[in-house]
């Protein structure tokens, strides 16, 4: 057990970028992707994935609130980024190819460091560049991030995340990257301005095992 000064030490290290290599299926090619922080530099490929995205995601993920225009919601993420570094209370970042391309966005929510330490995953990706392995890529290394050893990663003991019936897509996306499904909890949570039931799934070290790249 880390004596409490260590583990707030070790809580506000810097964090490092995450990389993991999934399948082209469009090709049968790897596809390595990286982790990486949202910067002004990728507004142009934000306001785009959006608008190509929006009627894909906007149907599972909440997108733009309320009267919010696109730039809002990319000024947000933006800020929400940094502040998510700052406060270690959230981990916000793009998947880019090794040519710099982003491809879509995985994020940490909710981390919390109590008794257990754990955090609250969402992903989504370009509709440009869905089916090519992504999703499971980048779910992969948010993973790795969140559940490898400090400095490097998180030290979570577990990751949830809630994904309404019918996402088929997502759920075998969860499941390939290790997400096991939690049948004690389901909770209605808003999206598009609907109330739906979202089913819950939780990755830890043993679930995901092997395919941890950071060492346990």
């Amino acid at each position: 057990m880390r004596s409490a000064d260590k583990s707030i030490r070790d809580a506000t290290a810097p964090i490092s970028p995450a990389a993991t290599v999934g399948i082209d299926a469009t090709a049968g090619r790897p596809i390595s992707v990286e982790l990486r922080p949202i910067e002004e530099a990728h507004r142009a490929w934000f306001l785009g994935a959006l608008a190509r995205s929006r009627e894909s995601v906007g149907r599972w993920l909440p997108l733009n609130r309320d009267g919010e225009s696109d730039d809002a919601f990319f000024n947000r993420q933006l800020r929400l980024c940094a502040e998510g570094d700052t406060t270690q209370r959230s981990y916000r970042r793009l998947a880019v190819l090794d040519d710099g391309t982003p491809m879509g966005l995985f994020a940490l929510n909710s981390i919390s460091r109590g008794l257990s330490w754990e955090a609250d995953a969402i992903w989504w990706v370009d509709a440009a560049h869905r089916g090519r392995g992504v999703a499971t890529a980048g779910v992969r290394a948010l993973l790795d991030h969140a559940l490898g050893d400090m400095p490097q990663g998180l030290s979570l003991h577990g990751v949830h995340c809630g994904i309404e019936a019918g996402n088929d897509a997502s759920v075998r996306v969860a499941e390939k990257c290790g997400f096991v499904h939690d049948p004690t909890k389901r909770s209605h949570l808003e999206v598009d301005g609907r109330w739906v039931m979202h089913e819950f799934y939780l990755a830890t070290r043993k679930t995901v095992g092997a395919t941890l790249r950071v060492s346990a």
